[in-house]
């Protein structure tokens, strides 16, 4: 079976009790998983009930399930009635289904999506203010601003504390309180108060939840725990469908999901996971400490997975010397401990699948004068690296969203091919933006720009791209293109379907449109928008569908183009006078309502790299995921702060120096209330969580690489208020680089 240490522990003697599985990055976690559980249906070790493993995300849910079934069909098991696999929200929704009416919901109840969570926060925000105006003011320092500055700080503040007051409702939630409770809590406490604020929007989002039948993640793990608490029956239900339950990613658990699992496992429960790369608690309700608990608990078996073979010798060396440097010698004493001393090792020289190995030594550090040299940089460096090996696969990792748009911008200048790992992604939602076009055509179809929009876009993609777009010049790609343009406003579109293509002068013909099959992809293209125009658009939701079939659309494409249809059945009836247009205009929103569900799909489908096409993703995103070459950027003192001086994301310059970190206060004031304590500074302690949160997130980046890594910085802005330095951890492995090369 080809295991390591720690793997062939796991899967040859774990039969039963609590037992951990520390694994380093890289380290084959999914694949040993995977054997045990085959190791035990094939044995049927696993009666008299199933195999549970919760994982993560989505993609992970059908990666266990493609690895035990293809492992179990080689010994000839066929089915999956011995294991289930699935995220947390999906066994607490499957729970809550055994008995809706437990919570006060019936079985007509949806889960509500990211999109529309936050219209609904921003929604009781503006309830709210509505009746708290002078409060909502009283936070923001805006002395001395022009109206139309002061008007954008408002709106950067009602935004900013959309995800706070998310934040602190999810805070009390995971702790079991309720709206009505948290009111309770909070009666006596100052208006002035952010915790006050956030008791009050807490009580007007949950009547917007239910008014809208709605359920968020939340609720799903809240109200799944009250019920197998309540409910004795159904826990026993659970326990005794479920024999073993396995938590994957367990240093992303949180405290009820923890608690959740250790009902229903009734004393088997295996846990894996990294503590050193726990990089979620920032923007989730996760706690660091439950997994290193377990592994401590002398009740839990401990295998320790150490050995991985993604990276190169080098690259492990890298990630060794970060945490020997953040135990021991950490600017911040009571930061030491954000790393465990857990150590990679390269596999043996045996093994079937050994570390890679280079040529050369294949890390730098770099540090420049301005995000903007950083970013060119970073982009001229990797297309020089793929022009050198076009079948290597490439990242450029960025610590925020923000920083994304300016090396998006230098790509599509360079025209270099890239994939971006978000969910308003052009990758992610080109289904969307397919059906926008062809809406968009209907709604007005005399307009010659729609016609050439729609073309483009859904019709001639491939063939017009080989064909016509194989010019040198982009001067030349754009003349033919403008040709293609003129033609279609000289023809209107009556002319070229009825009857197809029978009244065009072929001397008004572009001479690139007549290239190889470009114009019978073209005279095809003419059949179905004829046909598309025939279709009744009276019921746009048939419209969607039988565009999605015209349009020869995949299984995904099709399940998106199904979600699409649903949800414009549900906005036009809530209002009438909503127009072809206006979907129109939604579909090809980058930030359009649909994004949630296309990212679902496209997770789904999981993401493998692609040679020669540049990656770019947040740190967080790029959790998981491999590629030969890494880019490291951004790594500055505000992003990856390493001391307490140091500039935090959390901290708003357009707040008064007492409230300029209002998650810190609201926590602080949380933490107090509940433990009928004097409100006290919080700041401190939050400043030293995003600390040690930051390094394991540079831990994360840095495992990522398998062959070449690369990590940047840039000063901007040096000497003034709002200054940008590097972060103490490249410089320290920046001298550690140039000593090893020296």
């Amino acid at each position: 079976m080809g295991l390591r240490k720690g793997q062939k522990e796991l899967v040859q003697q774990y039969r039963g009790g609590y037992c951990a599985i520390p694994a380093i990055p890289g380290g084959g976690k999914t694949h040993c998983l995977s054997l045990w559980a085959v190791e035990m249906i094939s044995n049927g070790l696993h009666k008299p009930g199933k195999i549970l493993i919760v994982t993560y995300m989505n993609s992970a849910v059908n990666n266990f399930k493609q690895r035990i079934s293809t492992e179990l069909q080689k010994k000839g098991i066929l089915g999956t009635k011995d294991y289930f696999v699935s995220t947390i929200h999906g066994i607490c929704l499957q729970i809550i289904k055994e008995k809706p009416d437990l919570i006060a919901t019936n079985e007509e109840f949806n889960v509500i999506d990211g999109v529309s969570k936050i219209h609904l926060i921003s929604s009781a925000i503006d309830e709210w203010k509505r009746h708290n105006e002078q409060e909502f003011l009283l936070y923001l320092d805006i002395d001395g601003f022009s109206a139309q500055k002061m008007s954008n700080i408002h709106k950067n503040w009602h935004d900013r504390l959309c995800n706070i007051m998310l934040s602190a409702i999810g805070d009390f939630k995971i702790k079991g309180i309720t709206a009505q409770r948290a009111r309770e809590l909070c009666k006596d406490i100052s208006k002035d108060s952010i915790l006050h604020w956030a008791c009050q929007i807490y009580d007007i989002y949950d009547r917007k939840l239910k008014i809208g039948g709605f359920l968020d993640f939340d609720d799903m793990l809240f109200n799944a725990r009250k019920m197998l608490l309540e409910d004795e029956h159904l826990l026993n239900k659970y326990q005794k469908m479920y024999s073993y339950v396995c938590e994957d990613e367990a240093q992303d658990s949180n405290y009820i999901q923890s608690e959740i699992l250790e009902m229903i496992s009734n004393g088997n429960l295996l846990k894996v996971g990294d503590s050193n790369q726990a990089i979620c608690g920032s923007f989730s309700s996760s706690d660091f400490s439950l997994f290193k608990n377990f592994c401590q608990n002398p009740a839990t078996t401990v295998y320790q997975i150490t050995q991985s073979s993604r990276n190169t010798k080098d690259i492990i060396d890298i990630a060794n010397y970060f945490v020997k440097y953040v135990r021991e010698r950490h600017p911040v004493l009571e930061c030491r401990e954000s790393l465990l001393p857990q150590y990679i090792e390269p596999v043996d020289e045996n093994d079937p699948r050994p570390n890679p190995e280079i040529d050369k030594f294949g890390i730098k550090a770099a540090i420049f004068e301005s995000w903007e040299d950083e970013a060119r940089a970073v982009v001229t460096k990797v297309v020089h690296m793929f022009k050198k090996d076009p079948q290597k696969t490439a990242a450029i990792l960025v610590p925020s969203s923000w920083r994304m748009g300016f090396i998006i911008n230098i790509l599509d200048s360079m025209k270099i091919p890239y994939e971006q790992l978000e969910n308003t992604s052009s990758e992610k939602n080109k289904t969307v933006r397919k059906l926008g076009r062809v809406i968009d055509f209907i709604a007005l179809p005399e307009s010659g720009a729609k016609l050439f929009d729609m073309l483009e876009e859904c019709f001639l993609k491939d063939s017009y791209e080989e064909n016509i777009n194989d010019s040198e010049s982009e001067e030349v790609k754009e003349d033919q293109k403008e040709q293609l343009r003129k033609f279609l406003k000289k023809y209107p579109i009556e002319k070229l379907i009825y009857p197809v293509g029978g009244e065009i002068d072929n001397a008004d013909i572009p001479d690139e449109l007549l290239k190889k099959d470009v114009w019978n992809d073209f005279l095809d293209s003419l059949h179905m928008i004829r046909e598309l125009l025939e279709f009744p658009n009276a019921i746009v939701e048939k419209l969607i569908l039988f565009i999605s079939e015209k349009l020869k659309f995949d299984r995904e494409e099709r399940a998106i183009a199904q979600k699409v249809a649903g949800d414009v059945r549900y906005l036009m009836s809530q209002d009438p006078h909503w127009k072809l247009s206006d979907l129109a205009l939604e579909l090809l929103s980058p930030k359009n309502i649909f994004n949630f569900f296309s990212g679902i799909v496209w997770e789904l489908k999981g993401y493998e790299p692609k040679p020669g096409v540049i990656t770019l993703a947040t740190y967080h995103k790029s959790k998981g995921l491999e590629w030969d070459i890494v880019f490291l950027t951004g790594i500055n003192n505000e992003d990856f702060p390493a001391s307490l001086e140091d500039k935090f994301v959390g901290e708003y310059w357009f707040l008064k120096d007492k409230f300029k970190n209002p998650q810190a206060i609201i926590k602080s004031q949380m933490n107090c209330l509940l433990n009928n304590q004097e409100f006290k500074d919080y700041s401190l302690d939050l400043k030293l969580e995003t600390i040690s949160e930051r390094a394991r997130l540079l831990y994360v980046g840095i495992t990522r690489a398998k062959e070449y890594l690369f990590l940047s910085s840039h000063e901007q802005n040096k000497g003034k208020k709002n200054q940008v330095l590097p972060s103490k951890y490249i410089l320290e492995l920046k001298r550690y680089i140039e000593e090893v090369e020296n």
